[in-house]
């Protein structure tokens, strides 16, 4: 594959860089030549991160440690809830953002009748509610260089699937809201694009909800199968990173891998019953 420079020299900022996906998306951004900024709880991860994205080729690797679950930002104005950050508060004063990805969230297993009303608000907050406060926090700096917003969604968000808890009620918001913003922001140069993605790979694959299980008595090898029981292949991470650079690049309006997932939202949004029983079929036994 040929390396694209799409983002060469442009401020990227990736809420949730410092693992997953996220991760992926800061090197291959790096390796582009882009300034990086990253966002993460985890200072130590988050140095690890800045480390590896400067030895990826990043211009500069910034990270800030910050909990996008505690701040409080109307997306109108900026508040006091970075309390003592002085550095971020310089930052988004005098800086442009020429990309922010939105990496943030996390996954569920089990039916929706076993998550709990606090497990739902939890999902909700992860999925929805931070990538919400990284696009309020970064608002004005997307305005000034009429940036670029990616939201990383899932299938979930399109489709609904057995097996994966309150996920796809959470992912189905982050739809909803991309869909949303996109519109409303068109007028100021603003770009949102939403990518639905199927499972992606990772080291801890096939066993990373092990725990979950046993919390709430699930049967451990059903839960830990990647996408839900759903007949997908495994995403390879490095080069889908990629593609999510090069589409944001091209200012696309939403991506979904596998394609195919495309015509099963489709057939669903116009005949469910149809929809149900092919999801139901191509379900792993």
């Amino acid at each position: 594959m040929v390396q694209r420079y799409d983002w060469k020299e442009k401020r990227v900022v990736v809420a949730g860089g410092t693992s997953g996906l996220g991760l992926h998306l800061v090197l291959a951004a790096a390796a582009q030549g882009a300034r990086i900024v990253i966002l993460g709880r985890d200072r130590e991860r988050l140095e690890q991160a800045c480390q590896k994205a400067k030895a990826a080729g990043a211009q500069e690797a910034i990270g800030f440690s910050i909990d996008l679950r505690t701040i409080s930002l109307p997306c109108a104005q900026l508040s006091d809830s970075l309390g003592d950050d002085v550095r971020l508060q310089s930052f988004l004063e005098t800086n442009q953002v020429d990309l922010l990805i939105n990496a943030v969230g996390r996954s569920d297993r089990g039916p929706i009748s076993s998550v709990s009303a606090a497990d739902l608000r939890s999902l909700l907050e992860d999925n929805l509610v931070c990538t919400w406060q990284s696009i309020c926090l970064f608002k004005h700096s997307l305005l000034r260089a009429r940036g670029t917003i990616v939201n990383i969604g899932s299938l979930a968000g399109l489709v609904s699937a057995p097996n994966l808890g309150g996920y796809n009620a959470a992912k189905s918001a982050l739809t909803a809201m991309s869909r949303q913003l996109r519109l409303e922001w068109k007028q100021d140069k603003v770009h949102v694009m939403l990518v639905c993605t199927g499972p992606i790979a990772r080291e801890d694959s096939g066993r990373r909800y092990e725990q979950l299980a046993k919390d709430r008595g699930l049967e451990i090898a059903h839960a830990n199968v990647p996408g839900g029981a759903a007949k997908l292949k495994l995403l390879e991470p490095v080069g889908l990173a990629n593609r999510i650079l090069h589409d944001a690049s091209t200012k696309r309006c939403e991506v979904v891998i596998p394609a195919k997932a495309k015509w099963l939202a489709a057939i669903t949004a116009v005949w469910p019953a149809l929809g149900d029983w092919i999801l139901v079929k191509f379900l792993k036994r």
